[in-house]
């Protein structure tokens, strides 16, 4: 039972990632329930790896370590809660005025399925640190390095769902892009500042 479902979470994150021209029907085929538990655990999973990412691209570490891990941690969860809600509407949206039918509850099932790319993020940085990439470069780079992968696998995907050709999925997603950007940054600065006296 277990290697089953494992062996299907495993097919689903496959069709989501690298296969985006199933996606949509590997994604039908979950039932509501078992969909919104695999949604859930990707976004703690990849808010975890958030949180622990960017607390070991900005040496050195202290007692507040830990507390800016947690906060770190519950701030890139409710971020990538509200995320996919967001991008879902912008992109089916801009399909819909496109002419395209709209498929907004796939395209959130989608876009939450494809924050698991946020799950390496620290292991990126740790890499990075490794490499001499810290502080505030570090975390430039860090979050360029996963939302780009992010949006790339969005550009793909919306392609595929929405039946887009590639240049009007690549401008629907840049729009989507530049929207959506900068607000992990911002809420990454607020978070920094408060745990690390050097950059108060």
């Amino acid at each position: 039972m277990l290697k089953e479902l494992f062996s299907r979470f495993i097919d689903l994150l496959d069709a989501v990632l690298f296969e985006p021209y199933r996606a949509e029907n590997v994604i039908a085929s979950w039932g509501t329930y078992p969909l919104r538990i695999v949604g859930v655990m990707v976004l703690i999973l990849a808010a975890i790896s958030a949180g622990a990412g960017y607390v070991f691209i900005t040496p050195p570490f202290t007692g507040r370590s830990f507390g800016q891990f947690a906060i770190a941690a519950i701030m890139h969860f409710g971020f990538f809660l509200l995320l996919p809600y967001t991008i879902a509407f912008i992109v089916d949206g801009f399909a819909q005025s496109r002419g395209k039918k709209g498929n907004a509850n796939i395209t959130l099932r989608f876009v939450n399925l494809s924050l698991s790319l946020f799950i390496s993020n620290a292991a990126w940085g740790i890499l990075l640190a490794q490499l001499g990439i810290k502080g505030g470069f570090g975390v430039i780079t860090l979050y360029s390095i996963h939302y780009g992968l992010f949006m790339a696998v969005l550009i793909r995907g919306t392609s595929y769902i929405y039946d887009l050709k590639f240049r009007d999925s690549f401008r629907i997603n840049i729009i989507t892009f530049l929207i959506t950007f900068f607000l992990p940054l911002a809420m990454y600065s607020a978070v920094i500042t408060s745990f690390n006296p050097s950059l108060q």
